[in-house]
């Protein structure tokens, strides 16, 4: 983990509200699915930092990118630097995604911004399926990247104007056969449901939970989840999404809770 100044070396609009953020920070190494914490501002206002997913590493390890949404003040701030600007950066933090076992059809499931950890992931893995579910076909501009990698993907829109009409589970039904390892992030509804399927089909399945945090080393305690049944061997009661997670296997947490 590392706590320093990171340059803005370009921050651009690649669709309707979302960002790629370009910075000339090189972390010695990363886990996809781990995140760093930000400082959007100088002053007061916004005090606290904020969590944002690592998408990427620059072509020729020059620095990383951060695919982000405008959503509230501390994005919009974000939105609005500039090359040569700086930000405070602490990272990389939290855990990432276990690798699929040898031989297992790998199956992504990403609702909105919940593609940003499942990018880097997909790199390594090659040959995974995503299946993104959005608001409308311009939300879902931002996968393109995916189909450059040669993962196919399939299209659910609650409006209908991309793939199927409906919530991206409606896509997993057919997707969970016997050999299928599940990968989730997105809202806490839709990991609800992708947890509840793939606990119906006896399907393995981790997710990567999206939850406001202050701190992101797990001392705040402002991003506390309560554990399930199945929790690990330190059998937590409730889990730290900064530094216990973001990533866990799905029976590790109580959706009921939720």
């Amino acid at each position: 983990m590392e706590n320093l100044d990171a340059g803005i070396i370009y921050n651009k609009e690649v669709g309707p509200g979302y960002f790629l953020l370009g910075l000339d920070w090189r972390p010695l190494a990363f886990k996809p699915g781990q995140f760093v914490m930000l400082r959007v501002s100088d002053g007061l206002d916004p005090l606290l930092r904020r969590p944002f997913g690592i998408y990427r590493v620059m072509s020729g390890g020059n620095g990383v990118e951060l695919l982000y949404q405008v959503v509230g003040k501390g994005t919009r701030i974000l939105s609005l630097k500039r090359p040569g600007e700086r930000l405070g950066v602490l990272g990389p933090l939290g855990n990432g995604f276990t690798m699929p076992p040898k031989g297992a059809r790998v199956v992504m499931v990403a609702g909105g911004m919940g593609i940003v950890p499942l990018y880097p992931f997909a790199h390594e893995v090659r040959g995974a399926v995503l299946l993104y579910g959005t608001r409308d076909a311009a939300q879902a501009s931002v996968a393109g990247d995916f189909k450059e990698l040669g993962c196919p993907v399939r299209h659910a829109t609650e409006d209908g104007s991309l793939g199927v009409k409906g919530y991206v589970t409606e896509l997993l039904k057919e997707e969970l056969t016997r050999d299928a390892v599940v990968y989730a992030c997105g809202p806490a509804p839709m990991l609800k449901a992708v947890a509840a399927m793939a606990a119906g089909s006896g399907t393995q399945c981790y997710v990567s939970l999206e939850r406001s945090m202050a701190c992101g080393i797990g001392v705040c305690l402002g991003c506390a989840v309560k554990g399930g049944a199945h929790a690990d061997a330190e059998n937590k009661l409730y889990k730290m999404v900064c530094s216990d997670g973001p990533v866990f296997e799905s029976k590790e947490i109580d959706w009921e809770a939720f």
